[in-house]
């Protein structure tokens, strides 16, 4: 598998990922055939903006999610060249009307985003410091599955881990400068939640 498509906006990647599959449960496996396996930031990009949808309230998925995006933004630091991941997660199925529904909600700000995207600051995606935003996205992956416990803070994760991949997408790295702000803002919070 390889890169199949020119993945440089949002509604380019939830495009590709509405094709995917051809019954009416999509698999991850089915995704990953569709975008690419090489395509490491369009990949990391959809688990993210699964978990960002209202679907995120179906018990389990954010950690799924989390798991997900972990694993890919692990593959982004260490700079392999073909994603891998474990064959329950490839099995890991949606129903189509269900993925429909998550593009058609994304689909409108999907556009407003891609037309205020551009070539920012690239430098910033570029390697070596697109590290820094996949060790980020990495961090935000593991603890995932625990913010399950506290309302919303899953889907304001996922948001940043949105920004960040969206960022490498696009080569705009203002967005990676706006998913750190979301970050930092996002932990006060949970802290001042905890403590």
């Amino acid at each position: 598998m390889n890169d199949k498509h020119d993945l440089h906006t949002m509604k380019a990647v939830l495009k590709v990922v509405s094709d995917a599959g051809s019954g009416d449960q999509v698999s991850l496996e089915d995704v990953v055939r569709e975008i690419g396996d090489g395509a490491f930031a369009p990949l990391l990009l959809v688990p993210a903006l699964i978990a960002v949808t209202p679907a995120s309230g179906i018990p389990g998925l954010s950690s799924v999610c989390g798991i997900t995006i972990a694993i890919i933004a692990f593959q982004l630091v260490i700079r392999r060249k073909r994603l891998w991941l474990p064959q329950f997660l490839l099995n890991r199925t949606v129903s189509r009307t269900k993925l429909d529904q998550a593009r058609d909600w994304l689909n409108k700000p999907a556009g407003i985003i891609d037309r205020l995207t551009a070539r920012r600051l690239a430098f910033l995606v570029r390697y070596p410091f697109s590290i820094v935003p996949a060790l980020i996205c990495l961090m935000i992956g593991l603890v995932m599955p625990i913010l399950e416990f506290i309302p919303f803070s899953g889907s304001v994760a996922a948001g940043a881990v949105s920004l960040f991949a969206l960022s490498l997408v696009t080569k705009d790295g203002l967005l990676a400068i706006l998913g750190s702000a979301l970050v930092m803002t996002a932990g006060y919070f949970v802290w001042r939640w905890l403590f």
